[in-house]
């Protein structure tokens, strides 16, 4: 158990990295700690609806850590605030915004092929998992830019 601890620390130094790459990139390294202020209350929902209902009860995912509530909750705090934070660094420009969120799901299920913090357990050809993969994720970051939307108006 340590190490799936030590796996999940490595991977949230990772997603740590990639977001300071991109708010580097952005030129917004001045307003990281917003830009975490704002992603973080957005991951944890997220976090824990995916986690809870698309994991757990669907069995489409499963945690080395397990689905403990501890574990989950600061998964969703930190992993699912990580990214919502990064994407809400790449909303300004589309296409950017796709090509970057490709670009996340590849480094994140790269990092997690040698770490094996989350496996996915859903029955598809090789050829169709990351295009599903793909779609997933861009679907969470379009739900990320929305629900930031809601609540300060911003143009996309």
């Amino acid at each position: 158990m340590p190490e799936a601890w030590i796996n999940f620390g490595i991977l949230l130094f990772v997603q740590l990295l990639i977001f300071f790459v991109f708010a580097l990139y952005e030129k917004k390294l001045s307003n990281v700690w917003q830009v975490l202020a704002k992603g973080i209350p957005i991951g944890i929902p997220f976090g824990l609806s995916f986690d809870l209902v698309l994991g757990k009860y669907l069995g489409l995912s499963t945690y080395a850590l397990g689905f403990d509530m501890s574990f989950l909750i600061l998964n969703a705090v930190l992993s699912y605030g990580i990214f919502a934070a990064t994407i809400l660094l790449l909303r300004r420009q589309p296409l950017h915004f796709c090509v970057a969120t490709l670009f996340i799901t590849a480094l994140y299920e790269f990092v997690n092929l040698f770490l094996h913090v989350w496996k996915w357990q859903f029955p598809v050809p090789i050829v169709l998992f990351p295009i599903l993969l793909g779609i997933g994720y861009m679907v969470g970051a379009i739900l990320v830019v929305g629900v930031e939307r809601l609540f300060r108006p911003k143009k996309f």
